[in-house]
């Protein structure tokens, strides 16, 4: 009888072991992740503590995210015309100055709200600059069937300093207060800047000629004209669409499972767990050849998880739901990016990824206020079940819609020209 070896199943590790470029990526990117995901606690306790006004702290959170989109627009456009790591190296020191600037100014007998606004800006616009730029260096340093591994690995990076950083956060602002919390966000972004300028320069293979704004443009044209590229991003609308299952707990926690803070601490972790369940499980998807038809049922799974989450109104099930979401959505994400990653030529794999890199950073918002017309139709008991059941309706939609990313076969190569 054969069996399935659990090494088919474990986290590839195999880009971290044969490419130092990718090794020194990845410890730089895991560094950076835990530094703002120190700052993304601190910044709202300020902001509150200064104003006392949750408005004020929604504002800068929108601030914070409208620059990171705008950035990750300008960073597409910089990676495919200048060398990806100066840009990347530019972007975090640009960061490191602003996380200093908080930090320096949250030690001030009286904190300036307005220097929060603008170290804001320029630490939503360097983010989303860096972030786009690395995404597009990433597929040149590793071989092409390493791709998903590479994907894995740095979601991981992600889903673990979600889970670890905010709390770690926490436990330093009250030993100390905030601006520790801000050295170390500054702290970790200057080793970040000082590891990615020791790599050899990462040139795009070719320059674009055009202008700025007419080379965003053609970006766009690129990645949604091109069948597999434009539908592998198509599908991630329903990941952005889901997204929004935060807003909805705090009033499903206490009009039908009657918990309190901890119950609700516990289901928004739930997708997170899932997320690095998921990553730390998806050696298999090394080996896919249908990788449009793995993107389509890790949809439908974290679809139907969130649906699940509903069901009974038991927050076992809840927590269960949300876990099993949350790791449907890493593994299409891990999916999504190796065929988008594959498919796509050079020239064009700055403003694609700024295209995926804004797909993310946007997702939560979206999510929200497709989450929110939910809540306003539906009765709290169901509004989880409807939600994941709209997900579900609109990724099978996309299936039959998407046929040349439906049938796709890495043994048939599709071309990467636009479309």
């Amino acid at each position: 009888m054969n069996r399935t070896s659990p090494r088919k199943f474990a986290i590839d590790l195999t880009p971290l072991r044969t490419s130092r470029e990718f090794r020194t990526l990845f410890v730089a990117r895991t560094i950076s992740v835990f530094g703002i995901g120190f700052l993304m606690v601190a910044l709202p306790i300020q902001v509150y503590g200064l104003t006392g006004s949750t408005a004020r702290v929604a504002t800068i959170a929108t601030v914070i995210g409208v620059s990171a989109f705008g950035g990750t627009l300008i960073g597409g456009a910089l990676a495919d015309h200048f060398d990806r790591r100066t840009v990347i190296v530019l972007a975090r020191g640009s960061a490191t100055v602003g996380f200093a600037v908080l930090a320096v100014n949250a030690m001030l007998p009286s904190p300036q709200l307005w220097l929060i606004f603008v170290a804001g800006i320029i630490d939503g616009v360097a983010g989303g600059v860096s972030s786009t730029a690395l995404v597009a260096a990433t597929p040149g340093l590793i071989p092409r069937d390493k791709l998903a591994a590479a994907g894995a690995l740095m979601a991981l990076t992600v889903d673990l300093g979600s889970m670890v950083a905010p709390a770690l956060g926490g436990v330093l602002i009250a030993w100390a207060d905030v601006t520790v919390n801000f050295w170390f966000a500054a702290a970790a972004s200057l080793v970040t800047t000082v590891l990615i300028a020791r790599l050899d320069p990462m040139p795009a293979r070719r320059t674009h000629t055009e202008s700025p704004l007419r080379a965003i443009v053609s970006g766009f044209s690129f990645a949604f004209g091109h069948p597999v590229t434009g539908g592998a991003l198509l599908v991630g609308f329903v990941t952005m669409l889901l997204s929004g299952w935060s807003v909805l707990v705090p009033e499903y926690v206490a009009e039908v499972l009657h918990g309190g803070s901890a119950t609700a601490g516990l289901l928004f972790a739930a997708p997170a767990v899932g997320a690095v369940l998921g990553s730390l499980t998806s050696g298999w998807t090394g080996s896919i050849r249908r990788g449009g038809q793995v993107i389509f049922a890790a949809t439908l799974v974290s679809a139907a998880g969130m649906a699940g989450a509903g069901l009974f109104g038991v927050t076992a099930v809840a927590f269960l739901g949300l876990l099993a979401h949350g790791a449907g959505r890493v593994v299409g994400d891990i999916a999504r990016f190796a065929v988008v990653q594959a498919h796509t030529p050079d020239e064009y794999r700055g403003r694609v990824s700024g295209v995926w890199t804004a797909q993310i950073t946007v997702a939560a918002a979206a999510g929200a206020v497709v989450a929110g017309v939910v809540s306003g139709f539906v009765p709290v008991r169901q509004v989880f079940v409807v939600y994941g059941a709209v997900g579900c309706v609109v990724t099978v939609a996309l299936w039959l819609l998407l046929a040349t990313l439906r049938r796709l076969d890495s043994r048939d190569p599709v071309a990467v020209e636009p479309g």
